[in-house]
């Protein structure tokens, strides 16, 4: 396949997206930083150096042609679940879940890399199955299997919006790839049922959904988060208070750098500054589905899809969370929140993305003479 030059406002996008979610870590993280550590830049020299560590990853990955994971997406299935099996039996305990393999200094979530080798496996898998497509048992059930097996190891783990993320997505791309409607209506009648048991095993996860309805019938428990959330955005009004100058962030907020950023950013910048950021996202969307429409092979639209809707998720996921519209579940928001395996992984599925629009196909201009 010929190779031409990448994306060019792919890569302007993501470096517009990396330095407003430095900006706002600072702003949201000096002053637990000072509190915590006695230092301001705390939060934000690791998250600096985790932006510098994954954009060089996306530059390499940028340069990897998509074409090698399809030939080792089996070794990297192996490599994810050894990941997880090693968080159950070795990983430290942290908050009543283990999620995290620490290294020195270094600490990753496992699900982060799972999320993208799934992507590349069901995408692998969904274009083996064109000549089957008709057959249920032949095109869904394969990858289904191996999707609820890595689920399973998340939601022990436990991880439950992980476990979400992931079948959503890899149901997109089964749709996309030429799954009739009918079978995913009967996957779907079949899936969600268990996915809601699941989700009525903890007693804690029945308590986020019950506080959604209603956060102040637990103002100091399980509805804390959401109030003092909307608590700060709702002063941000066109303009915001001001860049810095948010309160909800001097120990009112939990998780103001992370999961929560995007109030902060409501309350310090407003409308503007809030709404500048969705557009951002929504851009990365269209350039996402517009550079895998375009891909040579029916392999590297599926990959394009799978990466964007992998995207998409986790911003709905997170923007849902922040503003009420859906139980509190953990998903960081993309670029932006602090968190190193998050912010390198999106850096790696992003540079993924961007090797997908070297291989482009090229539309052949209608002369007069052929009208």
């Amino acid at each position: 396949m010929q190779r031409t030059k990448p994306d060019f406002w792919l890569i302007l996008l993501t470096f517009i997206l990396v330095g407003y979610g430095l900006v706002m870590v600072f702003s949201t993280s000096y002053y637990k930083g000072i509190l915590d550590y006695q230092n301001a830049y705390y939060f934000f020299n690791k998250q600096l150096i985790f932006a510098g560590i994954g954009l060089v990853l996306f530059f390499i990955f940028s340069n990897i042609p998509y074409h090698w994971y399809r030939k080792h997406v089996g070794k990297l299935l192996l490599v994810s679940l050894f990941m997880l099996i090693f968080v159950l039996l070795f990983a430290s305990e942290t908050n009543g879940a283990r999620r995290w393999i620490s290294i020195g200094s270094f600490t990753f979530q496992p699900s982060e890399f799972v999320k993208i080798v799934m992507i590349l496996y069901t995408s692998s898998i969904m274009v083996k199955k064109q000549e089957v497509l008709d057959s249920f048992k032949k095109t869904i059930l394969p990858p289904l299997t191996v999707i609820t097996i890595f689920c399973g190891f998340l939601v022990i783990q436990p991880h439950y919006s992980a476990t979400i993320i992931i079948f959503s997505t890899c149901m997109i791309i089964i749709f996309c790839g030429g799954a009739k409607l009918r079978q995913l209506f009967l996957l779907a009648s079949a899936g969600i049922p268990i996915l809601v048991g699941v989700l009525f095993l903890d007693q804690y996860r029945v308590n986020r959904v019950m506080a959604l309805f209603n956060p102040f019938s637990d103002p100091q428990n399980h509805g804390y988060q959401v109030i003092y959330s909307l608590y700060a955005i709702g002063p941000g009004g066109i303009t915001g208070v001001g860049l810095g100058n948010s309160i909800q962030k001097m120990a009112y907020l939990p998780e103001a750098h992370t999961d929560f950023i995007f109030s902060i950013i409501a309350e310090e910048l407003g409308f503007i500054g809030a709404g500048a950021l969705i557009v951002l996202f929504g851009i990365y969307v269209i350039r996402g589905v517009r550079i895998a429409s375009r891909a040579q092979d029916l392999f590297g639209t599926l990959l394009g899809i799978g990466i964007v809707s992998l995207f998409a998720i986790q911003v709905i996921f997170n923007l849902g969370v922040v503003t009420a519209l859906l139980p509190v579940t953990g998903v960081p928001l993309p670029f932006i929140s602090y968190g190193g395996s998050s912010l390198m992984f999106q850096l790696i599925a992003t540079g993924i993305l961007l090797n997908i629009s070297r291989y482009q196909t090229t539309r052949k201009k209608v002369t007069s003479d052929e009208k």
